[in-house]
């Protein structure tokens, strides 16, 4: 497995409440849904390794076309035009790495999470409950596609404690009202005895750190919440810090702390 950590960490979720507190959303005020940092080429050349070599267990599309999913790629072009460190030129956009990619519609999903460092999943609301349909997932953080997919939200967070049931009406809600114009992040922050970004595990499986120790790894998600303009699908993004404690700087490690020793 690739050594992959960022140098340096730019979130600190456990420190200010409003981002502690679940679910801790906050808007975008910039309006830029995706990141670049400085792991951007090791996480791009890695994910292109999992796409060629594990694409059953990190890619799913249950959409019977790809009109939805093309509207998903448009989307994040539109937010690649805003970011400097992007060239977009007709049907190739040039990454922050100066690989090109060209602008494949036929896979839109596919396409699309080449461009991002970012995760890509895709929920549409069925039955009252917005409902997983595709992503592409290759850092996980101890759980599958394959598991997950076609279950609402509510079922996809069933093993997690602090998802009870008001907290999972308040983000169906919270998603439901999401309008295309505003954007929404959060973040958490989790225990991993090593550094592997790829770490899918099944609901029953212990997780990165199962003895709940200080571990050697901090792994933070920063995660967003959009709305598709024509059709309503909710774009939900996952992009993955993995630090050593060691890099982490002292005020991060000073406030963590509590919150480790409490889990």
């Amino acid at each position: 497995m690739p050594y992959i950590c960022q140098k340096v960490l730019p979130i600190s979720p456990w420190v200010e409440e409003r981002t502690r507190r679940l679910p801790g959303t906050q808007q975008i005020k910039d309006g830029k849904c995706f990141l670049v940092d400085d792991a951007f080429a090791s996480q791009m050349k890695y994910k292109e390794q999992l796409l060629s070599t594990k694409k059953d267990c990190v890619y799913k599309n249950f959409f019977q076309d790809d009109e939805l999913l093309k509207s998903l790629l448009e989307h994040v072009i539109d937010d690649l035009k805003k970011d400097k460190n992007y060239q977009v030129k007709g049907d190739t956009i040039t990454r922050p790495d100066n690989k090109e990619i060209n602008i494949n519609m036929s896979d839109s999903l596919l396409t699309a999470s080449m461009l991002v460092q970012e995760d890509m999943l895709v929920l549409v609301k069925e039955k009252g409950q917005h409902v997983l349909k595709a992503g592409v997932l290759c850092f996980p953080a101890s759980w599958t596609l394959e598991e997950k997919m076609n279950r609402s939200l509510t079922s996809i967070h069933s093993p997690v404690a602090e998802y009870e049931p008001g907290l999972a009406n308040r983000i169906e809600k919270m998603v439901t009202n999401l309008r295309p114009n505003i954007h929404l992040w959060r973040a958490n922050f989790l225990l991993y005895d090593d550094f592997e970004l790829f770490q899918p595990r099944r609901e029953r499986d212990e997780k990165g750190n199962p003895h709940k120790t200080i571990a050697k790894f901090l792994r933070v998600e920063r995660q967003t919440f959009s709305k598709l303009k024509n059709n309503g699908a909710l774009i939900f993004t996952i992009h993955t810090f993995v630090i050593p404690f060691n890099k982490l700087s002292e005020m991060q490690r000073s406030t963590i702390l509590p919150y480790i020793t409490a889990l």
